[in-house]
Parts: structure tokens; sequence; C-alpha cells
């Protein structure tokens, strides 16, 4: 099983947009910037797809980005 980190959200929801068995989990850095570990099969062969332009359901990418972006609020208002 691969593991990647992200910190780019429009990346992370493609991937989750993409209906393939990621495990996605926000996180902090040491730096305090959020980011996304992303864990499962063919990352690399999913990131490949993503700059070839290969199309997804643009409701389901804005759907994963709204849930990403959510995550990254939740994250980042703990700090205080």
């Amino acid at each position: 099983m691969e593991k990647r980190t992200f910190t780019d959200a429009s990346i992370v929801a493609y991937l989750q947009a993409s209906n393939r068995p990621f495990k996605i989990i926000p996180q902090k850095n040491q730096s305090g910037q959020i980011e996304f570990l992303v864990e499962g099969p063919d990352i690399e062969t999913a990131l490949t797809e993503l700059y070839s332009n290969v199309p997804i359901g643009v409701l389901d990418f804005i759907r994963c980005l709204k849930g990403l972006r959510s995550s990254i609020f939740a994250l980042k208002g703990d700090r205080k």
C-alpha cells in the first residue's frame, strides 16, 4: 500500500472523487499547515490520470473539495 502526503486540497479532492479506495487523513504538520495523508493502491496511477486530464464528475469533485475544506477549517479552528 502506498502512502503520500499532499498539501493541495484540489489534488486530494480529485483522488477522492476518482472512486478509488484511498484512505484520506487530514493532519497538521510541524509548522501548523494542514496536509493530507493519502493511503491506498496505485496513487501514482491516479496522479498520472489527473495530469492526463482524465474526466471525473464535476459535482463529485466539488463535494469532495467541500468536505476537505471543512476538515481544514476544523483542524485550524483548534489553534488560538
